[in-house]
């Protein structure tokens, strides 16, 4: 038998001395720190050294050592102890590696700041990144006290014109290792950059090409971004220019109060492009002005698209979103946006070239004419014909041909535009169900977001709603009924600002999820003011005119917040809005806050009294019951609940409010006190206290069993004499869903409904339910008084200074509430006696006509006026002076002419003439008859007006025993009767 010899395997190798080993390799480390370390220490740059301590950079060399020794590429990404410092260590620098490398970073942390070193012979590069918070500065350390004395040294004798105080301020919000590494050079420069930026939402760029030096210095500021995002996004714009990173560093400073300014500084080669004659800044500058407000899709698009610039594939992206709003219209399950967008994927060159036609129509160097225009249309169109075969490609192609001839004007070559803003002629959206063209559609395609912007009249105003949708699914649901909701709400807006001067307006913003609503809605607001102010640079031909006539005014609507409108105003006075003030409504300070006031609930409560009157319930004596949408936090809601109090006490009995946190109902009537309480406290109706219920009372709370169901059923399931929709989204009951108002017993759960939220019924909903009895009053009358109070709050700061503004403040809010309360009765009372001799038209049917017949008399009124301002100046003046509050007469008077625009001025006067005829004289007098013939009778019941009040006055100065009945009677005389005689 032969000797058997061990059989080794990979499993089981064969063991080797390990002093051996030991030796091997520290001859290997040995020979490699022999070459490492000279070359490191002499190719790295000097910052490198000047803001990396010892220990670090030991760390560093070992790290280069073992992966030289190894033999292999050097490709590691080290991890820190605490997970706050990742270091990248590699062998070789390529145009876009930092955004590779971002992406490997832990993304819920944020990043405090980045340096980028590469060797001067580029056979290595070294990249740390710092997460999370960092010590800040701290005067009471020698080593950072003494370095800030040498920051104010040197801006003291090279840079006198920095205020020192406000830089030893900009110490606090230094970080502690950020003051130490930086040259005071470095400092004070970037101090001049941060008090550019600080509050603001821009960038700037500044470039430095010292002469000899192949490294320029590029530097990126930012207000207000995500530092790792911004980082990540630029170095994707240096990939795509093939610039090469050789230093970076990027610098955050926290603002006290939020936000931040991030200072990005780049070392990079530069160099010119082949063939060119001046160094490639501009572009790339435009680039990285446009780079924090593009959306990802386009930023996808581009990369796909290595021939086409940053702009244009924004701009295709935004046609392919508007051309999906006009085919949703047509058919939402063939027209999906995904489907859009696809057709665009499979047929980029002619996408591009549509593109490409709607930049150069609006290029201002190099405008294209209208002929011109219209043949580059004619050679796309056939080439749709030509080259797409599938019929719905086909007509997605179309539509972005239309999307570009119907766009009117835009911000598309705007240097530091937030977003993309296209003005478009009002048919391009037209369908069946919309009755009503509007005068004008602002379409505005950003990051995260779409939005429109749809008004009825030149000079016009409405709400700022930010729609932001829980999810993908629902986000493209909203999608698909976009355009539909600015429009209605637009459309109810313009019914509603019957009584004002402006028209109606709205603007929507959809809010993709994970976008942040505070950027997107300053992006919109800001893509506005373009259009507005700009004016003619951003319009094609004749239209440019047009622009100087616009005038926009907003107010905010859902999520949108005191600080952002805030901004918004400010954003407005630097951009050169006239009078910017007026821009947004509901200022804190010199505004009228529309939660603190109630001044909509002031006028559903009056709303709500006539209509349980003409129910045979007087509130004042009977008891009632409602249940309520919104909650007690809620504005609408919650200062209903208020002046229910006030006004009517334990007469009134809330059976039920639901609101976003869940429930509340009692057969009983919820406790008046605790509502109070939640009203005061700011708290939704989920806080409510249990206690505080009888036996049959509930509270449930979202997420408890059956939560979800029982908060959207409320306002049917719920029994009571009326339901006040005081929040909720537009459309909640529908054609689908409005038989689950009803009863078992198919009655009406409630015979009144005031709509306090906008749109809540749609138009089928409320008439089937008026025909089984229920009164509803619809919103453009119930919520009327928001609107009027926004349209006198920018009256005011269109006349005031904002401290004279807060000096009659409290003066002024109270006389603005006897106007709301005395147009709401008025309006309530012709709608209750229309309602009583005309039983069979729905009273949303009349209150519509109201609305139309109104602004159709101050449509007509107002040549009239043109011409009296022409003939008789002074008496239109002072027909402007008696239509403002008594205390803005005592103090603006004089300055009318010289701040309100004309057109204002006679809108308001032909508002407050034609509402005088109408609540007097009833819908049908004025329905019907000539335009010409309206102006004349306004004109001549003016004098009829003022020759009642002096007979009235005669009648009481004498000595005649009925005399004030009798002046009474005069006073209340109808315009008929005053005319006849």
């Amino acid at each position: 038998m032969g000797r058997v010899e061990p059989i080794h395997s990979e499993s089981q190798p064969q063991h080797e001395d390990p002093l051996e080993l030991v030796e091997r390799m520290t001859a290997e480390l040995r020979r490699a720190a022999e070459r490492v370390v000279p070359r490191f220490l002499a190719t790295m740059p000097t910052s490198y050294f000047r803001g990396t301590d010892f220990e670090t950079r030991l760390s560093h060399i070992k790290a280069v050592i073992a992966a030289e020794a190894s033999g292999l590429s050097q490709e590691l990404l080290l991890r820190h102890e605490g997970g706050s410092r990742f270091t990248y260590l590699g062998d070789r620098n390529y145009p876009g590696q930092l955004a590779e490398l971002l992406d490997e970073l832990p993304a819920e942390r944020l990043l405090r700041s980045c340096t980028v070193h590469t060797s001067s012979d580029a056979r290595l590069v070294l990249d740390v990144f710092e997460l999370g918070d960092a010590p800040l500065f701290d005067p009471r350390e020698p080593a950072q006290a003494e370095q800030a004395r040498l920051v104010l040294a040197h801006a003291a004798r090279e840079e006198r014109d920095l205020d020192p105080r406000a830089l030893e301020q900009h110490f606090s919000r230094c970080a502690a290792d950020y003051l130490l590494g930086a040259s005071p050079q470095r400092v004070c420069r970037h101090f001049r950059l941060y008090q550019s930026l600080e509050g603001s939402e821009d960038c700037r760029v500044e470039l430095d090409t010292p002469p000899g030096d192949p490294l320029a210095r590029l530097v990126v500021g930012v207000g207000n971004c995500r530092p790792q995002e911004m980082l990540k996004r630029i170095s994707r714009v240096f990939g795509r220019h093939e610039i090469d990173i050789r230093r970076a560093h990027l610098d955050r400073f926290d603002i006290p109060g939020g936000g931040n300014v991030c200072l990005l500084t780049f070392r990079v080669l530069w160099e010119k492009r082949p063939g060119s004659e001046e160094e490639p800044f501009e572009q790339l500058r435009e680039d990285l002005m446009r780079i924090k407000w593009l959306d990802e899709a386009a930023l996808r698009l581009w990369r796909r698209m290595p021939t086409v610039d940053l702009s244009r594939a924004e701009a295709l992206q935004a046609l392919c979103h508007l051309a999906h709003q006009v085919l949703t219209a047509k058919n939402p399950l063939a027209f999906t946006r995904k489907h859009v967008v696809e057709c665009v994927d499979e047929h980029l060159p002619l996408a591009t070239r549509i593109a490409e036609l709607f930049e150069q129509r609006f290029d201002p160097l190099r405008p294209l004419g209208d002929a011109a225009f219209a043949a580059r249309h004619a050679e796309l169109t056939l080439a749709i014909e030509e080259d797409v075969d599938d019929e719905s490609e086909r007509f997605v192609f179309e539509t972005l041909l239309r999307a570009v001839a119907a766009t009117r004007g835009s911000n598309f070559h705007r240097r530091g535009r937030y977003a993309l803003a296209l003005d478009l002629d009002p048919g391009l959206l037209a369908a069946p169900n919309r009755e009503e063209f509007p005068h004008g559609v602002l379409f505005v395609h950003g990051r995260d977001f779409d939005g429109f912007h749809v008004r009825f009249r030149p000079i016009a105003r409405g709400g700022l709603r930010l729609v932001n949708p829980k999810g993908r699914e629902q986000f493209f649901r909203e999608t698909e009924r976009l355009y539909d909701e600015a429009y209605g709400l637009a459309l109810a807006q313009q019914l509603k600002n019957k009584d004002i001067p402006e028209g109606g307006a709205k603007g929507v913003v959809l809010i993709a999820p994970l976008g942040r609503t505070e950027l997107c809605a300053k992006a919109f607001a800001s893509a506005l003011l373009d259009m507005v102010v700009d004016g003619g640079q951003t319009r094609a031909g004749a239209a440019a005119s047009d622009a100087q006539a616009e005038r926009l005014y907003l107010g905010p609507d859902e999520n949108v917040t005191n600080e952002l409108i805030t901004w918004i105003v400010d954003h407005a006075e630097s951009r050169g809005y006239p009078a910017p003030n007026s821009f947004m409504s509901s200022k804190p300070g010199a505004g009228i806050n529309h939660k603190t006031y109630g001044v909509t609930s002031e006028g559903l409560t009056v709303f709500l009294e006539a209509a349980l009157k003409a129910r045979g319930i007087d509130p004042r004596v009977q008891p009632f019951t409602l249940k309520l949408t919104g909650g007690p936090d809620g504005d609408v809601a919650g200062n209903a609940i208020r002046v229910l109090e006030r006004e009517y006490g334990d007469l009134a009995r809330i059976v039920g409010i639901a609101d976003g946190s869940g429930c509340a109902e009692d057969p009983q009537g919820l406790d008046h006190a605790e509502l109070l309480r939640l009203v005061q406290e700011g708290l939704p109706i989920a806080h409510f206290e249990r206690a505080r219920l009888s036996e049959s009372g509930r509270v449930v709370a979202l997420q408890e069993p059956n939560g979800a169901k029982l908060r959207n059923t409320l306002h049917n399931r719920v029994v009571a004499d009326a339901f006040l929709p005081a929040g909720g989204r537009p459309r909640t009951l529908h054609e689908g869903n409005w038989r689950e108002f009803l009863t078992p017993t198919n009655e009406p759960s409630a015979r009144i409904i005031v709509e306090g939220a906008n749109l809540f019924l749609t138009p089928e909903a409320r008439r089937e339910l008026s025909r089984r009895g229920v009164l509803i009053v619809k919103d453009s009358s119930a919520n009327k008084c928001g609107v009027i109070t926004s349209s006198f709050e920018i009256l005011a700061s269109m006349l005031l200074s904002e401290d004279e503004f807060l000096s009659i403040k409290e003066r002024f809010v109270g006389e603005v509430l006897v106007r709301l309360r005395d147009l709401a009765r008025r309006e309530a009372e012709l709608l209750m006696r229309e309602a009583r001799y005309r039983p069979g038209i729905p009273l949303p049917e009349l209150s519509t006509r109201v609305s139309r017949v109104l602004i159709a008399a101050s449509d007509a009124i107002g040549p009239g006026l043109a011409r009296m301002e022409r003939e008789d100046p002074e008496r239109l003046w002072s027909l402007m002076e008696s239509y403002l509050p008594p205390v803005l007469r005592e103090r603006a008077a004089g300055r009318l002419r010289s701040r309100l625009p004309r057109g204002y001025a006679c809108d308001a006067i032909s508002k407050s003439l034609a509402g005088t005829i109408v609540y007097r004289e009833g819908i049908t007098y004025l329905e019907g008859m000539e335009p010409a013939a309206i102006a004349e009778l306004a004109l001549r019941h003016l004098d009829a007006e003022r020759e009642t009040r002096r007979l009235a006055s005669q009648v009481l100065a004498s000595k005649l025993p009925d005399r004030e009945r009798i002046a009474a009677l005069l006073r209340s005389a109808t315009t008929r009767v005053s005319l006849r005689h």
